[in-house]
Order: structure tokens, then C-alpha cells, then sequence
């Protein structure tokens, strides 16, 4: 297929795209699963005379070993999700053993969600013998309904084997799916962040490259342009700021997208043209010394689901984006804006010499070397792989 220079900015997005497998992980999705044990409770399972003995088998099992709930429900196809928001509404009809009150504390009317790691808490006796039991009741009940008791007698009639191929070749992949999704769009912000960070940027929050998961995402009062806490309908959240001595210069939103953005991705596109208005109304009515930009990382096939109300939208509205290609166009920006020096950039054999050459136009100052072997680099200059380039800063 012939190539030609990019004619859009979603001709670029799209050439530099990464698909899902390419985008980076946070952390590590936990999977682990005792298939030995799992097994041996199925058929346990299997060998009771009633519903009701079955239930009480599982309420004495989930006492005994409350992360036994997580097992079961993937083999019943629940995810997690799924199964926190429905205990959430069923323990908020459920009476509370011994206070007037509905087994969580809440009334049907103000239904909150709580996370399984609340229920686990509850079946590890942290409220008491009586509630312990009663979650074990009410978790059991809900297993029953969800089909576990045909579920078990089918899953212990099948050799270990053959659920382990199960598990691994049916559960576990849209477990795993499901859990890394969200580490992705993290795993993005982290690799952005660590460019940043070597090439000398001064970034807010300080440990989004070392702590993706547990960064808290600072807010803006746009109006203002200053940070403070979250207010809403008034404050903004950013997955990143760079800060220019005491100002903050650039913000930066985070949209990773390997799947269906879907209402999501509309609303948050939608949003990102209110803060972009934001920002230039405030550019507008302020010295040069004051102006802001908004930057976006995005990346991710998803986006092709509905690249009208999303992508094509957004990039129209940021002043840089980036994708984890091209992570070496944050600090060639950073470099053009004042706030670092870049020496040097190398890029990789992802792009030809047409491409080079075009990426050069748009985006390479003009004192910034293009260089194709490291035996040109000053030892003074600090390497810093950036996607598909390595740029050389001042130490």
C-alpha cells in the first residue's frame, strides 16, 4: 500500500495507534486461582441431598474461607461488578440480625454500593458472629439463585483437567479482560509520566509513573486555573499536570480506549471541549507568561467504534496529543515551550525516512538534532526511550 503524508490529524492518530496487547498494564491483574481446591468443593457440593444442605454447605465454607466467593462466581459467569452492586441492593432489604436496620446499614431508599472486599470483611466476623453469619446466609442464598447448585453438580462430574482447561481457556480470559482494562489506561498514564520525569519535567501528582493505581488525580478550578480541592460541577480532574516554576502550564487528560468507548467516551469527549473553551477564554484574557495547554494521551482501537463523537472530536481540542508511539512529543514540546532541553531525537525503525521527515515538519524545533546513530550523542546528554524515539536531554 502506497504512503503519503498525513492529511488529518486522525490520519496520525490512527497510523500511530497501539492495539490492545501493545498498551501497558499497571500492576499485575491477580488471577490466581486454587483449582485443587475449587474442584474438591464442587464435589462436595455434589455429593449433598438438598438445596437447602447445599446452602448450608456453602454458608460454612464461605465462613471458613470468605475469598472462596471470588472463585465461585467465575465459574457461574458473574463478574465482580456485577456481584458487589447485587449483594449491595440484596443486603439492604436484608434485616440486620440485631439492630433495626437492614444488614448493611442502608435503606432501601439510599441504596450505596459496597465493594466485595466489604462483604469479605463481613464474613471474616469484623461486625460480629451474628452478621457473619447472616452474610454467609445471604451470599450462599445468592450463589443458589445464580445456578450454582446445577452448576456444581455438572462442574464435578468433569475430570481436574478438564476444568482446569476450562477455566483457563473460557473464565479466565474474560476475567482477565475485564481487570485489565482499566490497568491499561493506567499503565499509559505511567508510561507518560516516567518520560516526563527523565527528561527532567516537574509533574503533579509526583508518583503517577511509580504508583499509577494509587495516584490521586489533582482538580482544577478552570476559572482560577489554580489547583484545589474537588468541587463539583466547578473543579476539573486531570490525570497529569506540568507544572512551569509555581504556575502549572500544561494539564493532561488520560483517554485509553481498547474497547467500545461507548456513553463514556461521548461524555468525556464532550467534556474535553468544555475545559479546551475554558482554557482559551483564559489564554485569551492573559499574558503569554500565563497561558495554559490541555494535552491529551489517547490511544486505543476503540476509539473506531465511533471515531465522530470521540476521537476526531477530541483532537481537534488539544493542543498536543499523544499516543504510546509517540511519547517523545511531550518532551519535543516541553523543549519548543522553554521548560527542558532536548538535544537530541532518534527515532526508531517503526518509522521510514518519509515519515521522519513529516513527524520533523510538525513537530521538531528547529534546534533539535535528528540524529541516526548513538555514536553522535555528547556524553553530556541523558537518553530517555520515548515510544517509537529516544530523546536526548541536558543533564
Amino acid at each position: 500500500m502506497p504512503k503519503q503524508a498525513y492529511a488529518s490529524f486522525e490520519d496520525e492518530f490512527w497510523y500511530n495507534v497501539s492495539p490492545q496487547d501493545d498498551l501497558p498494564i499497571a500492576g499485575e491483574v491477580d488471577l490466581n486461582i486454587d483449582l485443587d481446591f475449587i474442584y474438591s468443593f464442587f464435589s462436595e457440593l455434589s455429593n449433598t441431598q438438598s438445596v437447602r444442605q447445599a446452602k448450608r454447605l456453602i454458608a460454612a465454607k464461605l465462613i471458613k474461607d470468605p475469598s472462596l466467593f471470588d472463585s465461585i462466581r467465575q465459574f457461574l459467569g458473574i463478574s465482580d461488578k456485577r456481584a458487589y452492586l447485587d449483594l449491595s441492593y440484596i443486603s439492604s432489604r436484608k434485616p440486620h440480625p440485631t439492630e433495626p436496620c437492614s444488614l448493611c446499614g442502608c435503606y432501601p431508599w439510599t441504596l450505596a454500593r459496597h465493594p466485595m472486599s466489604y462483604f469479605r470483611r463481613l464474613l471474616s466476623g469484623s461486625q460480629g458472629d451474628a452478621v457473619k453469619a447472616a452474610t454467609a446466609d445471604m451470599i450462599s442464598d445468592y450463589l443458589i439463585n445464580q445456578g450454582l447448585y446445577e452448576s456444581g453438580d455438572g462442574f464435578s462430574k468433569i475430570s481436574k483437567p478438564s476444568l482446569e482447561l476450562i477455566y483457563t481457556r473460557l473464565i479466565a480470559p474474560k476475567e482477565y479482560q475485564q481487570k485489565a482494562a482499566k490497568r491499561r489506561g493506567h499503565g499509559c498514564e505511567a508510561a507518560l509520566a516516567y518520560v516526563l520525569e527523565q527528561c527532567g519535567a516537574d509533574i503533579i501528582p509526583e508518583n503517577r509513573a511509580s504508583n499509577p493505581m494509587g495516584a490521586n488525580d489533582p482538580h482544577m478550578n478552570l476559572e482560577k486555573m489554580m489547583i484545589t480541592e474537588r468541587q463539583p460541577g466547578v473543579t476539573h480532574a486531570f490525570d497529569i499536570l506540568i507544572k512551569n516554576g509555581q504556575r502549572i502550564a500544561v494539564v493532561i487528560q488520560a483517554l485509553i480506549h481498547t474497547s467500545d468507548p461507548g456513553q463514556y467516551g461521548v461524555d468525556k469527549s464532550n467534556e474535553t471541549v468544555q475545559i479546551s473553551e475554558k482554557i482559551d477564554e483564559w489564554n485569551k484574557h492573559n499574558p503569554k507568561s500565563a497561558h495554559i495547554e490541555l494535552w491529551g494521551l489517547v490511544d486505543g482501537v476503540g476509539f473506531s467504534e465511533n471515531k465522530t463523537d470521540t476521537i476526531n472530536k477530541l483532537l481537534r481540542h488539544f493542543s498536543t496529543f499523544i499516543q504510546l508511539k509517540t511519547l517523545y512529543k511531550a518532551p519535543l514540546r516541553l523543549h519548543h515551550l522553554g521548560m527542558i532541553q532536548v538535544k537530541a531525537i532518534k527515532f526508531s525503525e517503526y518509522y521510514d525516512k518519509e515519515d521522519i521527515e513529516f513527524i520533523k515538519e510538525l513537530y521538531v524545533p528547529d534546534d533539535v538534532e535528528i540524529i541516526s546513530s548513538s555514536n553522535k550523542v555528547d556524553s553530556s546528554w541523558k537518553p530517555v526511550v520515548a515510544g517509537e524515539a529516544t530523546v536526548y536531554v541536558l543533564n
